[in-house]
């Protein structure tokens, strides 16, 4: 079971257009804010004036409201994405990890947005990578996946929610390319459910990373806001209790090629409750140490785990422009006898995502023919 679990976690990084406005790591369930869990309407020092506002329509950024002219610290979070466009996007993932080697990748693609049924849908084409592969596996296997990627579309309602992800199913074969070999063959249909369900939940744990959790939020700038949800824990997998924080910090330029301050950065950090770290002990040591490893519980001196969020935003339409995700996990044990240096174990996952939105080309005026000029 197990075996399979790490095989279809190992699968999720394929869901390149389900995390497409987050980048997502691989490995699982990111940990982030539920969808149902929203600032306007669970932070615990949230000010008076943090009731959700109706949405905008589609396609229309909202205009800044009296309220906000009037108070230039209050800053509305919206949902105005528009019904088309492209978006060029860049992710690097990288991973350090005691006793191996640090792994990185550089991803490009282009996002396409089209409003159609309803519902926007956000797919991807292009897709190219640089340095470690994006997963395992043979070459033709991994470029198999990737352009099998690109079948796949993730649907969000003209609200704002994520609703799912549609054409999983293209992947499937490429995916069973890549567990040859992994899983014994009568158990690679369920390896590939595994990883099928843990890619809807990471796409809509993503999405509400970079937009769905901020949807309706109006935040006070340099207020540092709190609530306790219930998250997963990296490397272990388990739910545990989690507390929050997250602030929008300031007004800046949305990246370095503009001027004006049209976006905000928003913090999030988030880590388990101290009471239940004690149990999350033996399976993080587990994990970062080996299976084979002989370390006793006590051996443990300290263990931290955070997950940190820094996201660019534009408050009026929440398009995200940058988009870095960091998951921590690190232990501190005592030397071999108990009472030498002491060693620290860790795994740090960082995900970090440049979006940008390009105009859309303007057609050229057709030219008019010349008339030859007269002979007289």
């Amino acid at each position: 079971m197990r075996s399979l679990a790490r095989a279809a976690a190992a699968l999720v990084l394929v869901s390149a257009p389900g995390g497409a406005f987050a980048g997502g790591v691989a490995g699982g369930s990111p940990g982030g804010p539920p969808d149902a869990s929203r600032p306007a309407r669970a932070a615990e020092r949230a000010p008076a004036r943090s009731a959700a506002a109706p949405l905008p329509g589609a396609g229309t950024p909202p205009q800044p409201s009296p309220d906000t002219l009037a108070d230039p610290s209050l800053v509305r979070l919206r949902f105005g994405w528009p019904a088309a466009g492209e978006v060029q996007t860049t992710q690097r993932r990288t991973r350090l990890r005691t006793g191996q080697a640090p792994s990185a990748t550089t991803t490009r693609f282009i996002q396409r947005l089209e409003r159609r049924d309803g519902a926007l849908r956000i797919s991807t084409a292009g897709t190219t990578w640089e340095g470690d592969a994006p997963y395992p596996g043979p070459p033709g296997a991994v470029d198999g996946v990737l352009r099998a990627s690109e079948e796949v579309v993730q649907v969000v309602s003209p609200e704002g929610e994520f609703r799912a992800l549609e054409g999983v199913e293209a992947l499937l074969p490429a995916m069973a390319r890549l567990l040859e070999g992994a899983v014994p063959p009568d158990q690679v249909e369920r390896a590939l459910g595994f990883a099928e369900a843990a890619m809807q939940a990471q796409a809509r744990e993503m999405w509400n990373l970079a937009v769905g959790f901020w949807i309706g939020a109006d935040l006070e700038l340099g207020e540092r806001y709190g609530m306790r949800t219930e998250a997963e824990v990296p490397l272990v997998g388990t739910k545990a209790e989690f507390e929050q924080e997250f602030s929008v910090r300031r007004r800046v330029p949305c990246s370095a090629r503009h001027r004006d301050e049209r976006c905000v950065e928003v913090t999030l950090r988030s880590a388990p409750d101290p009471a239940a770290l004690p149990g999350l002990t033996r399976a993080v040591i587990a994990q970062l140490a080996g299976p084979d490893a002989k370390l006793p519980e006590e051996a443990l001196r300290e263990l931290f785990v955070e997950n940190e969020l820094l996201l660019v935003t534009e408050p009026a339409t929440l398009r995200p422009h940058r988009f870095v995700w960091t998951r921590s996990v690190r232990a501190t044990i005592a030397g071999g006898d108990g009472s030498g240096e002491p060693r620290v174990l860790e795994q740090v996952d960082r995900s970090e995502s440049d979006y940008r939105y390009d105009p859309p080309a303007r057609k050229k005026p057709a030219r008019k023919a010349k008339r030859a000029a007269s002979r007289g």
